[in-house]
């Protein structure tokens, strides 16, 4: 199958640590048979420590979290190699950090990559969701990663007029991006049926209309050609799932981030417990989700 990517078009990665994960195409080239992608950084700083067998045995095992990349970080450690060097090809004005045969610019991994072979287009049945979009706009550019022009990134442009247009989109049937009103579901969340003949049944959230939600079927394969399917929303709950990232909304560590490694049920509670690793201080914490 021949892929068409085009430029500031969304893709997927297909290999590695990356696979699954948003990208922004910034440039297509050799006729369309490569692209240059920016995409959130997925970096283990913890490798540099361990033997040469552990290492190799981590790199297969464990996939890191997504985390911008943040070059006084790196160089508080000490021990990492770092310098800065224009990315080849895309004009005197890219220059990034070249960290362990990598380039990041303004927070995000740089890379040029074979189209069909590493990355893929976002086709219609697997669009970018609301979550990913937020976590790939970052901050303006700032510090060292500051190329002098004073704009904003442009993948975070890409990503912040995309909401932009959802948000116009779910305004106009009373819900936005950040609301919890009612549920608190919102379009794209990945739904879960708790209630019902299709119990365990999960999907995203195609629309929202009043007291009902249209998701569509990801773990459904014997429903044939159903695309979409209507639920109360009372019968489904957001789906969280090892391996997401997510943020606390609430108590001892609001506002910090970090990624699910186990989720539980306890005798008796009806909403899970989830344990995240957090992003900035590396540590395991746990705590209740549900669809607020």
């Amino acid at each position: 199958m021949k892929y068409v990517v085009r430029e500031n078009e969304w893709v997927r990665m297909t290999r590695g640590h990356y696979k699954g994960d948003l990208a922004l195409v910034r440039e297509v080239r050799d006729s369309g048979l490569k692209c240059i992608i920016q995409c959130v950084p997925r970096i283990d700083l913890l490798l540099a420590d361990l033997p040469p067998e552990e290492a190799r045995i981590r790199r297969r095992t464990v996939r890191p979290a997504q985390k911008f990349f943040n070059a006084q970080e790196i160089a508080t450690l000490g021990r990492h190699s770092m310098t800065r060097q224009r990315f080849p090809g895309m004009g005197s004005s890219l220059v990034c950090d070249f960290f362990e045969g990598n380039y990041y610019n303004d927070g995000y991994l740089i890379k040029e990559v074979t189209v069909g072979k590493m990355a893929v287009p976002c086709g219609s049945d697997n669009p970018p969701t609301l979550d990913e979009l937020q976590r790939f706009r970052n901050r303006n550019k700032i510090g060292d990663d500051d190329n002098g022009d004073g704009d904003e990134n442009q993948g975070s442009k890409v990503a912040k007029s995309l909401l932009d247009e959802l948000s116009e989109l779910q305004g106009k049937t009373g819900l936005g991006l950040g609301s919890s009103i009612d549920s608190g579901l919102i379009i794209g969340d990945t739904v879960e049926v708790v209630y019902g003949d299709l119990v365990g049944m999960i999907g995203k959230i195609l629309s929202i209309d009043g007291s009902t939600v249209k998701m569509k079927p990801t773990n459904a394969a014997d429903l044939g050609d159903m695309t979409e399917i209507a639920f109360l929303i009372n019968q489904v709950k957001k789906h969280i799932s090892v391996g997401a990232h997510v943020k606390v909304i609430d108590g001892r560590y609001i506002n910090e981030t970090g990624v699910v490694v186990a989720l539980e049920l306890l005798d008796g509670d009806s909403d899970s417990t989830a344990v995240v690793l957090t992003d900035m201080s590396n540590k395991e914490i746990s705590g209740k989700f549900s669809n607020t």
